[in-house]
């Protein structure tokens, strides 16, 4: 426990050392960076019901802005932690970031003032965390917010380029903006000129649904007839150098529209740095495969692994030494993770397209054996019609005789919606799935309780990750489908484990109906399951109680003693991470 309160001291000290304070004050409020997230009105009382209105409203405000620091997990199977330092402080030196580094330190409590934390951050701009089993994990620290003088003049407003908000939030994390990212613009812009930077956040349109209202290639006039002018006070994320002129801009399909070079928030960007030496993490994920505590020789089954962050962090905790199944049921994802895996040289991850709620297989022989045998013949034919097209064979008929021939022969039946797709690969040529490079094995499932290990890092409604400028769009029921189908995951997840296996569950929410209600859930619907302890636990406690809707609904929490069991991350803690969530069940004897 005190390492764990080391590392809050610790993260604390980064976050005092970002705030830096500019004697030049912009005159005009509107020129300025202080956002506030609009909430549906039920969502809001819900979450107030949970937080209490005080805290909801810290963690609203802390949602707005990215964490302090960029958090750096080295591969330990190809370099160390002290190594990977030396590169990036040269990297840093490189890019000239290392100034910004070391800002001015804002006013705040000052019970670590003298600590051994604080000396050792003024060592420099990256830092090992403390906590045992996490020294390959690095903090480099970022700066702001910084207050930024625009040029403001009175009647002679600055010239002004708007983006998109993912385009900002981006931004604000430490992008570039890029052409496709830029909506409006300011007349006679070109390129070299100084330009402020805007975020345009979607608005309610007439219909109920949510647009920006800007049609992209808008000239803006500074004016306040201009479109959305009140509604971006306050949303300025920086200021930079347009690259090419407005023409330019709306023309170019793609490529850096604006080089940021004076940010509301700093963070050092390690895009394409170190690849596969480094890989770029929020703390809370790595805490999560330590969660899992993966062992050499296991066989683990992460069922929602892309990007692949988690996926390769157990990997490299198992040695790389066990089989790793990763799942996602998008093939570029699938991609994602190959590629990932693969510059990391790690060999034990097996990657399969597949939708996890389809990821049970039945031990069916005898269908299998008709599945093969209709797949294989179909593909047999497909290729023998493809080949045949040179020599002006009818391909659509081609096609309907090798289907019937195929399901005359024992394959099982073929749709008409099968029978169109092997027409388009006879037309065009084969598939993504099968040329070189892109390979992706699609799964017919797994049997049941055939993983030791397995990690649900389930989709959700997100509401944890940073810096977030816009949630006009999450209602209470869009968070419900998001509790619903992650319960039917967890549901393959209890299948899929082994007795005396392990499950953990993560989100990046800070949804306790996606949280501490699928624990409830999994407790009382599976009685062999039982909460287990974490190792690191740096996380808070979870929330205990139960929320009761307008409509008589109540959704169950925690109960008293389980809270210490989870890990919840909140946004607004010292810790300074995104909103996260991380259970840990074990498996007992399924027969009970």
């Amino acid at each position: 426990m005190k390492k764990a309160r080391d590392l809050h001291l610790l993260l604390k000290t980064i976050r005092r050392s970002s705030t830096t304070t500019t004697p030049k004050m912009d005159p005009s409020d509107r020129y300025s960076f202080s956002p506030i997230l609009r909430w549906d009105p039920e969502v809001e009382n819900y979450f107030i019901k949970a937080y209490g209105a005080d805290h909801f409203s810290i963690i609203s405000k802390a949602l707005t802005r990215p964490s302090s620091y960029s958090c750096v997990r080295v591969n330990t199977l190809k370099s160390t932690s002290d190594a990977v330092i030396e590169k990036l402080l040269e990297i840093i030196k490189e890019k000239g970031f290392d100034g910004d580094c070391h800002g001015k330190e804002g006013s705040g409590p000052n019970e670590n003032v003298g600590s051994p934390l604080e000396e050792s951050l003024k060592n420099g701009p990256i830092v090992k965390c403390q906590i045992p089993g996490l020294e390959y994990v690095l903090f480099v620290k970022g700066t702001g917010p910084h207050m930024i003088d625009y040029g403001y003049v009175p009647g002679a407003p600055p010239k002004e380029v708007i983006v998109g908000r993912k385009c900002a939030e981006a931004v604000l994390r430490g992008a570039q903006v890029f052409v496709p990212g830029v909506m409006a613009c300011s007349a006679h812009v070109e390129k070299g000129d100084t330009v402020a930077v805007s975020a345009a956040i979607e608005q309610r349109n007439p219909n109920g649904g949510w647009a920006f209202g800007i049609t992209r290639g808008t000239v803006l006039q500074g004016l306040q007839t201009d479109p959305y002018y009140f509604e971006r006070n306050g949303l300025y994320i920086g200021q930079g150098t347009a690259t090419m002129s407005r023409a330019g801009l709306f023309r170019a399909s793609e490529g850096i529209a604006v080089d940021m070079n004076n940010r509301v928030f700093r963070l050092p960007s390690f895009y394409d740095v170190l690849e596969g030496e480094i890989f770029l993490q929020n703390l809370p994920s790595i805490v999560t495969a330590h969660a899992l505590d993966p062992q050499k020789g296991e066989r683990i089954l992460d069922m929602c692994a892309a990007p692949g962050g988690k996926t390769t962090a157990i990997a490299i905790l198992m040695k790389d030494e066990g089989e790793l199944v990763a799942l996602d049921r998008s093939h570029n994802k699938v991609q994602d993770i190959q590629k990932l895996a693969a510059e990391m040289s790690l060999t034990c991850i097996t990657t399969y397209k597949l939708d996890v709620l389809k990821a049970i297989r039945q031990r069916n022989e005898a269908d299998d054996i008709n599945i093969n045998q209709s797949s294989n013949s179909l593909r047999f034919h497909e290729e023998k019609a493809s080949s045949s097209t040179a020599e002006g064979f009818n391909l659509d008929k081609t096609c309907e005789d090798n289907v019937s021939n195929a399901i005359e022969n024992g394959g099982a039946y073929v749709s008409k919606a099968d029978i169109r797709k092997a027409k388009r690969r006879m037309r065009n040529g084969s598939g993504r799935n099968q040329c070189v490079g892109g390979r992706v094995e699609n799964s017919k499932g797994f049997y049941p309780d055939s993983f030791d290990r397995v990690l649900l890092d389930a989709p959700c409604s997100a509401l944890g990750l940073r810096p977030r400028l816009f949630t006009g769009e999450v209602t209470i029921d869009s968070l419900k489908k998001h509790a619903t189908y992650q319960r039917r995951m967890f549901d393959q997840a209890v299948k899929l484990v082994r007795p005396g296996g392990v499950i953990v569950y993560s989100t990046c929410t800070i949804n306790p109906g996606e949280n501490e209600a699928l624990v409830r859930y999994a407790l009382d619907t599976y009685k062999f399951l039982s909460l287990a302890s974490q190792n690191p636990r740096i996380g808070g406690p979870g929330l205990v109680g139960s929320f009761e809707s307008a409509n008589g609904r109540t959704e169950e929490w925690l109960r008293p003693g389980e809270e210490e069991f989870v890990q919840r991350f909140d946004p607004s803690s010292s810790l300074d991470t995104i909103g996260f969530f991380i259970a840990k069940f074990s498996v007992g004897s399924k027969g009970v």
